[in-house]
Order: structure tokens, then C-alpha cells, then sequence
């Protein structure tokens, strides 16, 4: 695969579009990535690189339209209740979490060690699901629901490093701000190792905390070439040696592989109608129809 510039022209990470769409979405992702227990201005407005002032309004407007929300007796936001039932109502068509679970079973069952299911979220990578294989190493320091930053350990790597090259700039960017600078979030010390990634077609890390355990992922991909997910295993270093690690990397492919033809299909299906739109196009029953005259007076 060939090898792309990951930060755009000149090797300056692109800025988003100063537009108030743009703004509004930086703003949900950026409270995605504090998660449940949200964050207060001063930290959202930092972490988003937008000016304060600006950041106040659009937070009021976003909270009026319940799209984000104040936590009681606080000063933090977070997303609010109407994006949960934005979700819902494409479950059906993007249930990516159950379409995959027969690949996750099958990957645990034949590789052994955790298999796990990331997903993109804003600027991190999230963990939907993980199934047990027979050899569960210890002291595993990623679970479900778990969210890390895109750029920290093996499950997020394999999608940033698939993404294009404005939003590799951008994820860069915005970590390297929440983590106060962090000098691993520099484009120059991150963007060899997603060009050795993408060069190899899956990441593969020991983890710094525990030295005993390997990590090794491949992207998901969508209908048009967009890295939305990962699969991931977690085992013990001793497990993952290159024999062994080329027979994972193989069965993790034809997964992603078969994941990806299961999504598109759901994808592309327009689900099923709500049965009160059904109901009313077969007997028309709406307002216009009803003979007001008829009705029982309330006198």
C-alpha cells in the first residue's frame, strides 16, 4: 500500500472549516471524548481550540435543541438524551455491534487470548464488544465501553492509521491539545508508525504496561474504503510470535472482510416503516378525514 502524506500539504495538521456547522460538530465530539462525566467550559473550549465566547453560545444553542445538556447542580455539559434517540432510530440498519458478534466468537475461539470490536467515536476509539477465548491473559486494561483517544493502543491505531489524511491531521491535533501537549500526539512522532501500519496493513504493539502481553488489529472498512471499526486480540507476547501472529493477522482479515460485506448489505436496506405510517397509508386515516360534525359535543 503506498504511502501517504498523513498531515496534508507541508505537514501542518488541516483545521476544521470555521463554518457553525463545523463548529457545532467539533463541539459534540469534543464532548464525546469526556464521556458520561462531560467537562466544564474552560476545558471544552481548550480542548476544542475555539474561543470561549464562541464556545459559550453555540453550548447554549446545542443545550436549547437537547442535543447536549448541564449536568444538574454543575457546570459541566455533556451529549444530551436526543442523540441517544437519533441512534435508535438506525439501529436496526446500523447494528454494527451485532453483526459482528459471530466474527468476535469465532476469532476467540480460534486465536485464543480477547478479541475485541473498536469503533470510531469523534476522536476516540471506542470498545463495543469482546469475546474470551480460551487463554484470558490478566490484567487486561481494555473492556467494553472503554474510550481511549485515537493514537493509544493497537485497537485505535488500526483505524487512525486507515484514515485520510485531513482527519489523521485533525484527530493529531486535538489529542496532542487534551493531553496538554503530549509529545506522543506530535506529528512526528506519531505518523511513521501509521505509515508502517497502513504500509503493513494491520498495527501490532506490545503493551508498555504490562510486557507480557501483544496486541495486533486490522481495520474495518465501509462501502467507500472508510476505516469504521477495528478487530482486534489481545494474548500474551509469547503467543503473538511471527509465526502465530501471520495465522491471526490472516483470520482477522477474512473477519473484516465478512463484517464488512454483513454491513453493507445492512447499509443499504431501508429498514422497516414504523406500523403507525403503514396503518395510516392503508386506511388514511389523518385529521382531513375526520367528520368533525359527528363528534359528541364536551357540553
Amino acid at each position: 500500500m503506498p504511502r501517504a502524506n498523513l498531515v496534508g500539504d507541508g505537514g501542518a495538521p488541516k483545521r476544521l472549516k470555521a463554518g457553525s456547522i463545523s463548529k457545532a460538530a467539533l463541539l459534540l465530539r469534543t464532548l464525546s471524548s469526556f464521556g458520561a462525566v462531560g467537562a466544564p467550559l474552560k476545558a471544552i473550549a481548550a480542548a476544542s481550540g475555539l474561543p470561549k465566547p464562541s464556545v459559550h453560545r453555540m453550548l447554549a444553542i446545542l443545550a436549547a435543541s437537547r442535543l447536549i445538556e448541564k449536568i444538574e447542580d454543575s457546570r459541566d455539559y455533556r451529549l444530551g438524551p436526543d442523540l441517544f434517540a437519533f441512534g435508535a432510530t438506525i439501529a436496526e440498519v446500523a447494528d454494527l455491534r451485532g453483526l459482528s458478534r459471530p466474527s468476535l466468537e469465532r476469532i476467540a475461539s480460534q486465536a485464543g487470548g480477547v478479541a475485541y470490536l473498536g469503533i470510531r467515536s469523534g476522536f476516540d476509539a471506542l470498545c463495543i464488544d469482546r469475546a474470551d477465548g480460551a487463554q484470558v491473559p490478566p490484567d487486561l486494561a481494555l473492556d467494553v465501553m472503554d474510550r481511549w483517544p485515537l493514537g493509544i493502543g493497537v485497537f485505535s491505531l488500526a483505524m487512525l492509521a486507515f484514515m485520510p489524511a485531513a482527519e489523521i491531521g485533525e484527530v493529531i491535533e486535538y489529542n496532542r491539545r487534551r493531553e496538554g501537549g503530549a509529545a506522543y500526539f506530535s506529528p512526528g512522532a506519531l505518523v511513521p508508525a501509521l505509515q508502517a501500519i497502513r504500509a503493513q496493513g494491520f498495527a501490532f504493539r506490545t503493551q508498555v504496561a504490562h510486557r507480557d502481553l501483544a496486541g495486533v488489529a486490522v481495520p474495518v472498512f465501509d462501502a467507500k474504503g472508510r476505516a469504521v471499526a477495528s478487530l482486534s486480540v489481545i494474548d500474551r507476547s509469547a503467543r503473538l510470535r511471527p509465526v502465530r501472529l501471520r495465522r491471526v493477522v490472516a483470520l482477522l482479515r477474512r473477519e473484516s472482510d465478512e463484517i464488512q460485506r454483513l454491513n453493507g448489505a445492512a447499509r443499504r436496506s431501508r429498514g422497516r416503516g414504523e406500523a403507525w405510517r403503514e396503518d395510516r397509508k392503508s386506511t388514511r386515516l389523518n385529521s382531513s378525514h375526520t367528520d368533525i360534525s359527528r363528534m359528541p359535543s364536551s357540553a
